[in-house]
C-alpha cells in the first residue's frame, strides 16, 4: 500500500486542517467509497479506496440509469434551440410557410421574427412547439401577453 499527505489543492496553505480532513473522509466512509484498514496509529490510519464496482451507491446510480427510458424524438425536439440556431430558426419559418401566425402577412427570411407562444419570462422555451413565425409589427405587439389576446384583436 501506499501512503501520501492529502495537502490544499488552492496552493494557499502546505496542508489541510485536520477538521476539513477527517470531515472529507467521514464523508467518504459513509457513502462506502473508502474503509479503514486496521487501526489508527501513531503513524494516521490506512484507508483502502473502494473500485465503482464496489461502492453501492455507484451500482444504484448505475441501475438506475439503465431503467431510465430512452429518450425521443420529442423529447431530441424539445432540447434543440430552435430561437437562437439558425439553420434551426429557418426550419420553423418553413414549417409555417413565412407566414406570420398572427395576421397571415407573407414574410420573407429577412421579415420574419420569431415568437414564443409560451414567453420566456412566464417559463416558455426555444423549443419547435414552442415558436411561430410573427411579423414585427405582430410580434412587438404581443409582447407577452397571451397568445389569444392577439388573435382576437386580428379577429375585432
Amino acid at each position: 500500500m501506499t501512503s501520501g499527505v492529502i495537502t490544499s489543492s488552492s496552493g494557499q496553505s502546505d496542508g489541510l486542517s485536520y477538521g476539513a480532513v477527517q470531515k472529507a473522509l467521514n464523508g467518504l466512509e459513509e457513502k462506502g467509497a473508502i474503509s479503514k484498514a486496521g487501526d489508527t496509529t501513531r503513524e494516521g490510519t490506512l484507508y483502502k479506496v473502494h473500485l465503482p464496482e464496489e461502492i453501492e451507491l455507484c451500482q444504484e446510480a448505475k441501475k438506475a440509469a439503465a431503467n431510465e427510458t430512452p429518450r425521443t424524438e420529442r423529447d431530441l425536439k424539445k432540447e434543440l434551440d430552435f430561437y437562437n440556431v439558425r439553420e434551426n430558426r429557418l426550419k420553423v419559418f418553413e414549417r409555417d410557410d413565412y407566414k406570420c401566425r398572427y395576421c397571415s402577412k407573407q414574410l420573407t427570411r429577412f421579415t420574419a421574427t420569431l415568437d414564443h407562444v409560451q414567453p420566456v419570462s412566464k417559463g416558455g422555451d426555444n423549443s419547435l412547439d414552442n415558436l411561430v413565425t410573427a411579423c414585427l409589427h405582430c410580434n412587438s405587439q404581443r409582447g407577452n401577453r397571451p397568445v389569444m389576446d392577439i388573435i382576437d384583436e386580428k379577429r375585432s
